[in-house]
This record gives structure tokens, sequence and C-alpha cells, in this order.
């Protein structure tokens, strides 16, 4: 299958999954009813927080990268910007796409490789489940929660702990790697076995940075930053629409939210975003249509903006450094 057609599978797949997540989740609920609480919401307090929140998870996001790049050429926050809001924009149309964006983005405006670049997105989703996961233990200690919620958190625990033991063990033993690459390679022309090789070694070369147990901490704890910004935004986003969570509950939030995003989705999520809302909610006593509302609002002061905001960075992080550039 060409790469266009794998793109179009995941998209139909996407918005397969996307229209029956929307089923299941207004299953028992009229819209007109979530409509109506959407309506009596306290948009500007809370919305502003919302704002916020989302500001901030950009800004932990672009400043872990940068650590994840390493001592990268000019890789100062305002070159890693761009590339990370057009990636989430992408992520949240097509799936996964963005990661490419970003790749491509470092590749042309910094000279990075665009395997060492693709290296270090997937050490971030490492640290990405990581600090979900540490926000959800931690929240499960004070709130009792079903067994589809345990059951995503083992899923998160068992994605976090194979991609971990590869990067470890391409850290420490990389010659297997090397030798298998090789014997997969042997029937190809001699250019691309050469090609192949050196995609490798500069995919560990990205992987360089998280040998240092200091600057692993660090990213550990811009990645608890980061997540913790997406509760404070589902707090917020419950605010609106006048429902009061705990801090356990919306961390429970965001463990739901990721395991959603890990599956294929539709433009902007949708569906997924109110799956996780009622998984969570519901049995904690939040009727469905508020923890419908508070989802969408999630969408439209999160999602939406993020996409917007990417799309307006599109232009210049794909464009070319300026030959003089220094």
């Amino acid at each position: 299958m060409s790469a266009r057609g794998a793109r179009l599978l995941a998209a139909l797949a996407g918005l397969l999954v996307g229209a029956v997540s929307l089923a299941v989740a207004f299953r028992g609920t009229s819209p007109s009813v979530v409509w109506g609480v959407l309506r009596a919401g306290h948009w500007v307090g809370a919305g502003s927080l919302v704002l916020a929140s989302t500001a901030a998870f950009v800004y932990a996001k672009a400043m872990r990268w940068r650590l994840l790049l390493g001592a990268a050429p000019r890789a100062g926050l305002w070159l890693v910007l761009p590339p990370v809001l057009t990636g989430l924009a992408l992520n949240a149309i097509v799936p996964h796409s963005g990661e490419f964006a970003r790749a491509i983005s470092l590749q042309r405006r910094a000279g990075r490789a665009a395997a060492a670049v693709l290296s270090s997105i997937v050490a971030e989703r490492v640290f990405d489940l990581f600090g979900v996961l540490i926000l959800g233990a931690t929240a499960l200690t004070t709130v009792a929660v079903n067994q589809r919620l345990e059951a995503a958190m083992r899923l998160i625990g068992a994605v976090a702990a194979v991609l971990a033991l590869l990067i470890a063990t391409l850290l420490v033993v990389p010659r297997p790697f090397e030798r298998l690459l090789t014997i997969l390679a042997r029937p190809l022309p001699a250019a691309a076995r050469k090609f192949a090789l050196e995609q490798l070694r500069l995919a560990l070369a990205g992987l360089e940075p998280i040998r240092s147990l200091s600057t692993s901490g660090i990213v550990l704890g811009w990645s608890l930053v980061q997540w913790l910004a997406v509760a404070a935004a589902v707090y917020a986003c419950a605010t609106v629409v006048g429902v009061s969570i705990s801090a356990a509950a919306c961390c429970l939030v965001v463990v739901g939210i990721v395991v959603a995003f890990l599956l294929p989705n539709a433009p902007g999520y949708a569906g997924s975003v109110q799956v996780a809302f009622l998984l969570v909610l519901r049995p904690l006593g939040v009727a469905e249509a508020d923890a419908l509302a508070a989802s969408i609002v999630y969408q439209m002061l999160m999602v939406l903006p993020l996409i917007a905001a990417g799309l307006l960075c599109l232009n210049a992080t794909l464009a070319r450094a300026p030959l003089n550039a220094p």
C-alpha cells in the first residue's frame, strides 16, 4: 500500500471511530440538552483559564522538546515553538501527521537530520506516557474508578514500558539492531543499504540527550507540568458549565484523553474527547449532559485554538532557512 493510501485508510478509520464514539456518547442524552448547558455556561473567567492552561501546555511541550533535541545549533524556543504548534494542529486533523512536519521543519531550519528529530519525538512520547501514569496513579489513591479506566492505565503502562525498553536497548546495545537492519537490507542496492544504516545511526544520535539522568529528570518534570496544564484546562472546562470536580478527577480525565488519542481519531478528536470525559466523570456523579458539555468546551477552547494557531504557523514551520542564516 502506498503512503497516500495508508493515510487515507487511517483517516477513514478515524472518521469511523469518531462517528461511533459520538453515537455512543450521545446515546442517552439529547444534543439540545447539552446545548442548553453550554448556553448557560460561565464563559469569561473560566474560559480564560482554559486558554491560559492551553498556553502553558504548549510552552511546557516546547521547553521539553528543546531538551530532547540536545545541544542543537539554533534550537531556541522560537525555533521549536512553530513546529510544536503545527504538529499539534496536524495531529488533531490527521493523527500523527504532525510529527513528520516537525521533523521536516528542524531539517530545513536547523539542519537536523529528520531521523534524529523523529527519534526525539519517540522519546517525547515515552515521557508523555510516564507523566500521565504518574498523575493517574496519584489520582487513583484518592478516587475509586471503574475497571475500564484501570484497563486504560494498564494500557498506557504497557505501551510506555515497551517503548522505554526499546529505547534503552537501542542506547545500551545498538549492535544487534545494526546487524538486524543489515540483514534486512541485504536485498537492497548498495546505496539503499548505506542509507538505511545511516538513518539508524542518526536515530540513535537523536536519542543521545536522554542518556543524561539529569536531562531525563528535567524532561520528566516538564512532562508533568505539561499534563498538569491539561488537567487545569479540564477543571476550567467543567467550571464553565457549572460543575466542580476534584484535581484527581481532572487527572483521570487526562488519562482518558491520552488513551483515546492513541487510537484512530476523527478531526478535532470528535467523539474521543466525549467518551474520555464521560468515562471518568459519569461514575463520579457528574450528569451526562454536563460531562458532554465540558468535553465540547475542551474542544472549543483548547483543541480548536491549537488547530488555528498551528495552521497559522504552517508556512513558517515548513519554510527553508535563508542561505545566509547564521
